[in-house]
């Protein structure tokens, strides 16, 4: 009696551990490992492999990473047509990473025709988590769109350290553009981005320095402020770990980031 009740366990339990292994986010873990080496040894296909069976399966961040790969031509042929379906499959599971690299395919026009309709969808998706670069690129959009709405999104990513945004948001303010005009504030975001290497705000802050429009008092108090303020660039969720170990190291890419969006 106790041998089949044991038998009965034992295949229950092999049941399970079957089931899990094959579960979407063990198959994207296991292609995580053998793209970055982690286990016997490196294997990109075969990590590709366990990406393409988690994406099957509809787990987002194993889309986004395959759709990495279709995207840049990275180990496997590219296939830009199959990269922007896998980016709109995550972000239509309210993924803000996903929501980003899918709107700004479209934004940029970048291996798809440019479509501003379908950018701001997307881009929509990503800015209203509070992602730094979906929140960016969609206030580069509604710039032309409603610009109105401009400044608000550009305030989200810089105050997350990103300077294209914190020029674009000094921009806003130095302009009045869809915001009250302010140039003592706008001065201090121009600073901070060109401290981040950020060489458009160059011409702006001279414009400022030598238009008369600050005093000395005001500059000193806008020195105390800049100190306050993040600088630091922000950081993106986990997916698109294993671009990094794949040869793609212009893009930056650790475990826990993402990398950085293009100088537009």
């Amino acid at each position: 009696m106790r041998r089949p009740i044991l038998t009965s366990i034992l295949v229950l339990w092999s049941t399970m551990v079957l089931a899990q292994s094959a579960s979407p986010d063990a198959l994207y873990e296991r292609g995580m490992d053998a793209v970055t080496g982690i286990g016997p040894s490196r294997n990109d296909m075969l990590g590709i492999d366990y990406f393409r069976r988690s994406a099957d399966l509809g787990y987002g961040p194993a889309q986004i990473a395959l759709a990495y790969y279709y995207e840049t031509g990275t180990v496997i042929a590219g296939n830009q047509n199959q990269a922007v379906d896998l980016y709109r499959k995550a972000a239509q599971q309210g993924d803000p990473l996903a929501g980003w690299l899918a709107g700004r395919r479209y934004f940029l026009g970048n291996g798809v025709p440019r479509d501003p309709d379908a950018a701001q969808k997307w881009l929509k998706v990503s800015a209203a988590q509070n992602n730094a670069f979906g929140a960016y690129y969609l206030g580069r959009l509604m710039a032309d769109r409603d610009y109105t709405k401009a400044p608000a999104l550009y305030k989200i990513a810089a105050d997350q350290g990103l300077p294209q945004a914190q020029y674009f948001y000094a921009k806003a303010l130095k302009d009045g553009r869809g915001i009250p005009q302010d140039r003592f504030t706008a001065y201090i975001w121009y600073s901070i981005a060109a401290d981040a290497s950020y060489s458009a705000a160059g011409p702006d802050l001279n414009e400022l320095d030598t238009g008369g429009y600050l005093t000395r008092a005001r500059m000193l108090r806008m020195g105390r402020r800049v100190r306050r303020v993040p600088h630091a660039a922000p950081a993106e969720p986990a997916a698109l770990l294993p671009l990094r170990r794949v040869g793609t190291a212009a893009l930056g890419c650790q475990r826990g980031r993402s990398p950085p969006p293009s100088r537009i």
